[in-house]
């Protein structure tokens, strides 16, 4: 079924007339862009302690604005889904690292390498990347790579196909 927007039928059948209670019965409304336009009775999914991904209606109450604060509302369950896996692998990572930067320390860090196709470990001593999980060794972010396995990095981690 194709479907036009309404802008569309407007400009095609100009000038005719239109029985608009008949007309609502062919309407969809259109759908949320981001999970800040959800109004009261839109779908979404999230993910809790027990089922792993859920679907749920969004009442503007607060469960609701508390999932949409801390980033557990999705519009669709692949998104709810991804995230649920990815925050699984990162917290594998973090298992072995942290988030804090030690300055002047040791302060290893994976990363995905495009010419090579492969994750490789590098290192910093004075520079801070938003959002690294940073390691205190070189064995440690090997650890981390082989207990959340290099696939789901490259996926989860870093939004990459493995090949």
């Amino acid at each position: 079924m194709k479907m036009i927007k309404v802008e569309e039928i407007a400009e095609k059948y100009k000038g005719y007339e239109v029985d608009e209670e008949k007309l609502k019965e062919f309407l969809t409304a259109p759908k949320p862009k981001t999970v800040w336009d959800l109004e009261e009775g839109d779908r979404y999914y999230y993910f809790d302690d027990y089922d792993g991904v859920s679907l749920s209606t969004w009442n503007d109450i607060d469960v609701d604005i508390t999932r949409r604060y801390f980033g557990n509302c999705f519009l669709t369950k692949e998104e709810a889904e991804f995230e649920f896996e990815r925050r699984k692998v990162e917290a594998i990572m973090l298992k072995y690292g942290r988030r804090e930067f030690k300055y002047s320390e040791g302060n290893h860090y994976i990363y995905y390498d495009f010419p090579e196709s492969s994750i490789e470990i590098g290192y910093y001593k004075s520079c801070q990347d938003q959002g690294a999980i940073y390691f205190d060794t070189e064995e440690l972010c090997q650890k981390a790579i082989e207990e959340a396995g290099e696939d789901n990095i490259k996926k989860y981690i870093f939004g990459v196909d493995a090949e």
